[in-house]
């Protein structure tokens, strides 16, 4: 106790010093950090001096209130837990005190101190809790405004849009595309939209569990259910109960597994490893998958009926290719978090840079410009990435955009193969005349009407 107390500060005050000195004594004894002050005004410049985790305040004083001094407290750190203190026996001011953002209240006489002891390790309890989903909403929030940020890429606004309208609905959805695309970045931005975005949000991949833990990873286990079983353990579906659980790489499970997954998904209960008693729990279900499902359906590597229950709402992330018009932001927005992360100021990418990305196909997505970005930003010396500064491993020759080889089966119709190539010739003509339509239609041999034409066909132009 006087280990963890010691780090906590406690700041009380009461224009009477015997108060001061009765709850000074005793909360030293419990090994608090403990500052007192008689006069508010003192009390306000050891509240600016220190970080204070919880204030007692007297409600009455001369000049300044303690209910000014909660005001006042509060707007400076709202992180800080403050009990209130009071003679006065007035229902109306405990309701006062707590809508202006007290934590607890206690009357005088405190004829048992052990009463402030409980109020502080509760408040200390709260503290912690406030600052764990502080942290869990700025780690939601890190990972959902790339999302949220404007798109120009109309296949990614209907991304968005899907998105945010299923999110007000239970609806199990199955998140598909390439490796680093964004599929967990979109589940998160799903579960923040959602009526449950303030409870929490579990990723598990499938691929990444043991297979021997996998059910206890999962489900959970009793105490001795197994070897290694030394305590009672939940599971994370138990962890995601009321908030979202993303199962991601769910074609990664065993047959199994998929069975188990199926009856959670048909019952919303869950039976802990060697329990005997079945949990019923609230849950939102989101799966994902960089393969093909009906594809493993068909082959009998995936379960038909567990493919049915998780694709009620699809949505299928596109590939960075397909939404090549988001490039500039994409760049953007990641060169600006990477510059915080790594406390070094780079700000844009060189133009014969830029131009290098433009003629890449992009095989990782998203996850690869990150990477390609974070590994440049170590050697650049200035405030923007130059060619001299790029990876060895990027190769835009390797993986010319403009011929991405395809098999057989996995060749477009020629409907789409048409509209890729003239999104992407476009999109070209235009940087290379740096958006200049008169400029770029004579290039092309095309009237600037029927230029504006084709760039309205295919979202290119606002």
């Amino acid at each position: 106790m006087v280990e963890q107390a010691e780090n906590v500060k406690i700041l009380v005050v009461d224009d009477e010093p015997d108060i001061t000195h009765l709850f000074e004594n005793f909360l030293l004894d419990l090994g608090y950090n403990v500052k007192t002050a008689t006069r508010p005004e003192d009390a306000i410049k050891i509240f600016d001096d220190d970080e204070i985790d919880i204030a007692v305040l007297d409600i009455n004083m001369p000049r300044i209130s303690g209910m000014e001094l909660l005001q006042q407290f509060l707007e400076k750190n709202p992180e800080t837990i403050v009990i209130m203190v009071s003679a006065i026996q007035d229902t109306d001011i405990v309701v006062k005190c707590i809508q202006q953002g007290a934590y607890d209240y206690l009357a005088k006489p405190l004829i048992d101190l052990n009463q402030l002891q409980i109020r502080i390790t509760r408040g200390l309890a709260e503290k912690k809790i406030r600052s764990e989903n502080k942290a869990l909403k700025k780690e939601l929030n890190r990972h959902t405004d790339f999302l949220e940020m404007k798109s120009k890429s109309p296949v990614m606004m209907k991304v968005l849009e899907k998105i945010r309208t299923v999110a007000e609905y239970n609806t199990t959805v199955l998140l598909t595309g390439d490796s680093g695309t964004g599929k967990e970045v979109a589940a998160r931005l799903l579960h923040k939209s959602s009526d449950r975005a303030k409870k929490p949000f579990i990723p598990i991949n499938c691929g990444s569990v043991p297979a021997t833990l996998f059910e206890s990873t999962l489900f959970g286990h009793e105490k001795g259910s197994f070897t290694g079983a030394t305590e009672k353990k939940k599971g994370v579906f138990e962890e995601s109960h009321t908030g979202t659980i993303f199962l991601d790489e769910i074609t990664e499970t065993s047959m199994e597994f998929q069975i188990q997954l199926l009856r959670v998904l048909e019952t919303s209960t869950i039976r802990p490893v060697g329990g005997n008693v079945e949990k019923k729990l609230d849950l939102r279900v989101v799966a994902a998958s960089n393969q093909d499902i009906q594809q493993m359906v068909a082959d009998g590597k995936f379960r038909e009926d567990l493919y049915f229950r998780l694709n009620v709402f699809h949505v299928d992330i596109p590939t960075l290719m397909e939404r090549m018009e988001d490039l500039p932001t994409i760049i953007e927005y990641h060169l600006k978090r990477l510059s915080s992360k790594m406390g070094k100021k780079v700000t844009s990418v060189s133009p014969e840079v830029y131009k290098l990305f433009q003629d890449y196909s992009w095989p990782g997505n998203i996850r690869e410009v990150v990477n390609i970005l974070e590994n440049s930003m170590i050697m650049a010396r200035g405030e923007s990435i130059q060619v001299s500064d790029l990876p060895p491993t990027f190769n835009p020759e390797a993986h010319p955009a403009s011929e991405i080889l395809r098999s057989a089966e996995d060749l477009p119709d020629y409907s789409d193969a048409k509209e890729n190539f003239e999104r992407n010739y476009f999109r070209n003509l235009l940087n290379a005349h740096d958006s200049n339509i008169s400029r770029a239609s004579q290039a092309a041999g095309l009237s600037r009407q029927h230029l504006h034409l084709k760039l309205k066909q295919l979202g290119l132009q606002g």
